[in-house]
């Protein structure tokens, strides 16, 4: 994702042809790319910066229709084992190895409001278990409504769903399961700005996203949610969703150093149902999770609409969640 800033300031920054993806999502991401003018409260000078985006943060809406902006991903996951309820870590805790496909697609409706899907692809491995297989995860479909005029300073909002198109039910092994069988709203809000930081251009993002869950998900047998051969009943999601920053520093006009910094977070999930072959009632109910995480990246633009993002995510802590280590990597286009 590249964006281009230059001029004199960076509060205001008029957008000519400025793209930039977003999310999430595991994760969201983003980029822009085009030719501004900025202008400081300070009158301080910002020199031209084109951007990718950092690994996990989400962006504006686009500032143009017809504005398109695709970021395709592929992210590994490396099992270093689980926090548990008292935030402890424990390295001995095992699972499977996966890596991930996925692609954003954003699209400009208006000079306001963006279209946005993230399709994402998924196949996992080891842990004496066996293969998933490919398979094609749940799908996030949101709109992006940015309520200020200009690209940055900008402040957006987001609405959506996510479909529940991953197979989550009756499954040959518990491996299968990537989807949560429910349908969830998704909501946000972020807000991004620009600053000088001696003689190199700074961004800054903070975000905040949610995802509710309106429908529950009918279960069959092996699922997603831990059953076994023999279960039938209904699985009752809770909310998730994740909040942070993030900040990207120009080294030169196509280098740029990218942190991102935030909590992901999980309520409860209620499970209830009946095992034919053990002739036991079923009730459970899991416990709040959460996890702090860091995202260091180097970005580098080949132009103003094409750059490339290499990073890795950190869990640093977290409580009643596993710990996955994901080597990320990206390129970014817009049209």
């Amino acid at each position: 994702m590249s964006l281009v800033l230059s001029g004199v300031t960076a509060w205001t920054v008029g957008c000519v042809g400025l793209a930039q993806a977003a999310d999430t999502a595991t994760a969201t991401t983003p980029a822009a790319a085009t030719s501004a003018t900025t202008n400081t409260s300070a009158d301080k000078p910002l020199p031209e910066q084109w951007y990718t985006g950092s690994i996990y943060s989400p962006s504006p809406a686009l500032p143009a229709p017809g504005m398109i902006a695709v970021e395709p991903y592929v992210a590994a996951g490396l099992p270093a084992g689980a926090f548990g309820s008292n935030g402890h870590l424990n390295k001995n805790v095992g699972s499977q190895k996966s890596i991930s496909q996925y692609t954003l697609f954003k699209y400009g409706l208006t000079s306001h409001l963006s279209f946005y899907l993230l399709p994402d692809y998924s196949y996992s491995w080891g842990n004496h278990a066996k293969r998933s297989g490919l398979k094609f995860n749940d799908l996030p479909v949101e709109f992006e409504y940015r309520l200020t005029p200009h690209y940055t300073p900008s402040v957006s909002v987001y609405l959506g769903f996510n479909a529940p198109t991953g197979d989550y039910s009756n499954l040959a092994n518990a491996s299968e399961g990537v989807g949560q069988g429910a349908w969830f709203i998704r909501y946000g809000l972020h807000t991004q700005f620009a600053l000088p930081f001696f003689k190199h251009a700074m961004r800054f993002r903070f975000w905040a996203q949610g995802r509710q869950p309106v429908t529950s998900a009918r279960l069959r047998n092996i699922s997603s949610y831990g059953t076994e051969m023999g279960f039938s009943g209904r699985a009752h999601p809770g909310p998730f969703g994740n909040e942070g920053g993030s900040v990207e520093l120009g080294i030169t006009k196509r280098w740029v150093f990218a942190m991102d910094l935030y909590h992901t977070w999980s309520s409860s999930t209620t499970l209830r149902g009946y095992n034919r072959n053990t002739g036991m009632n079923v009730h459970s109910r899991t416990g709040w999770s959460g996890a702090f995480n860091v995202g260091p990246a180097i970005e580098y633009n080949f132009s103003a609409d094409v750059g490339a993002l290499v990073g890795v995510i950190l869990p640093v802590a977290g409580h009643n969640t596993t710990r996955s280590i994901s080597p990320q990597c990206a390129v970014f286009a817009m049209f």
